[in-house]
């Protein structure tokens, strides 16, 4: 005799465990029958994956690479199980920024003679789906060796508390700060604007002056905290801006003195507070990590705290480390780990190791769970590609009754 047919909810116990890294799992179960097809549409089912994966899932990485000049990306699936194609060349495209379920790029096509313009594009990896900004007008400087600017891509809902996990395929915004000189020995100017994809539009910029300072040179994501961005700059400071209030101002680091890394990298984790990470050498190679309370003091300013330190020694795989390190001082030295990036929301870093002729490797490091492991063999810029995103098709489609005008597919 045939088995007995399994539960509904034995059914969803089984889906509610497919590997939440790799969407198109959740998508070919839609497409097995219409009863998994409503199982997974069910409301409940949604809120009970949501409950059992509460943190946005890491589905691929953007890396840069060799390719057409000036650069090229590489989109590359976490999972080497994923159904999602093994990896993609875009040529010309500069990952900036990746949160809620879009990718930011930078991408170059012809200009006037031999010069290359710049426009920002946002990606959906998932679906494929493009959207080209309109240009700022005045534009900013935006030669690619002078490029003193970044960008940020997040939902438009996210000042409203929007937990992201309906989100997907929304309303967006690209947030654009750039710094200039306002002449030899004069104070630099740092402005900021916001894109809406709704209103199709950038804002009009808020901007703020300073002394000696710009925004970093390389591609570095911003972190979000709430409805605030932050920007690393150079040293150890970041340009904080406030999307809700459109207001930009600078935030200090943790204190130079304490610090040991000549770059300071600030993120945001799971509990939702700004964070900040150095590297430090002596007495043993660790990563340091700073919190900021949220809270200032009598005199208006914020706090930064030195929290728990993470021994690389023991969390990296045998031979990750070099066994002759670069020391990490002076600053001009080559440091022998550096942070490379983290996924927002998640307790997800990526350190790179190098040394002097060897490019070293890219480690994934879960600092809650203590694991690492190693996803790239050259050291390189790594953003990760998120989401909270359940594919499944059509709700329409999940009767078990055949409909006249509806796929079986």
């Amino acid at each position: 005799m045939p088995p007995p047919e399994l539960s509904d909810d034995l059914v969803g116990e089984f889906l509610l465990r497919l590997p939440p890294d790799d969407p198109a799992c959740l998508l070919r179960a839609s497409l097995a029958c219409k009863r998994w097809r409503r199982i997974l549409a069910d409301p409940a089912f949604r809120r009970r994956h949501r409950e059992l994966h509460p943190a946005p899932s890491i589905v691929g990485f953007l890396r840069i690479v060799k390719g057409d000049p000036p650069y090229a990306s590489r989109f590359v699936p976490n999972s080497p199980a994923s159904n999602l194609p093994p990896a993609r060349d875009l040529p010309g495209w500069l990952p900036y920024d990746c949160r809620h379920g879009r990718a930011l790029f930078l991408t170059t096509s012809p200009g006037p003679g031999t010069e290359l313009t710049y426009d920002l594009v946002v990606w959906d990896p998932l679906t494929n789906e493009q959207h080209c900004l309109p240009r700022l007008s005045p534009s900013p400087p935006t030669k690619f060796e002078d490029r003193l600017f970044n960008a940020a891509v997040l939902c438009a809902a996210a000042a409203e508390g929007c937990d992201h996990h309906h989100c997907h395929g929304g309303p967006f915004l690209v947030a654009f700060v750039w710094s200039r000189s306002t002449g030899l020995y004069r104070p630099r100017v740092t402005s900021a604007c916001v894109y809406s994809s709704e209103t199709g539009v950038w804002s009009e910029p808020t901007s703020v002056h300073h002394l000696g300072m710009h925004l970093d040179m390389s591609p570095c994501p911003a972190a979000l905290v709430g409805d605030t961005l932050y920007f690393r700059c150079n040293w150890t400071r970041a340009f904080e801006f406030q999307l809700g209030a459109r207001r930009l101002s600078i935030v200090d680091g943790p204190p130079p003195s304490l610090c040991q890394s000549f770059v300071i990298s600030f993120m945001s984790m799971g509990d939702g507070e700004l964070r900040a990470m150095d590297v430090e050498d002596e007495p043993s190679l660790c990563l340091r990590l700073w919190s900021r309370e949220a809270a200032p003091y009598s005199d208006g300013v914020a706090r930064w705290t030195r929290g728990r330190a993470i021994e690389l020694e023991t969390l990296l795989p045998d031979g990750a480390l070099p066994v002759s390190r670069v020391p990490l001082a002076p600053a001009r030295r080559i440091p022998s780990v550096i942070l490379l990036g983290f996924a927002e929301g998640t307790d997800v870093i990526f350190v790179g190791t190098q040394t002097r002729g060897h490019r070293g490797a890219v480690y994934m490091v879960q600092l809650n769970a203590g694991r690492a492991r190693k996803v790239f063999d050259k050291c390189t810029l790594v953003i990760p590609y998120t989401s909270f995103c359940i594919p499944v098709t059509d709700v329409a489609s999940t009767s078990e009754r055949a409909r006249e005008g509806v796929s079986s597919a």
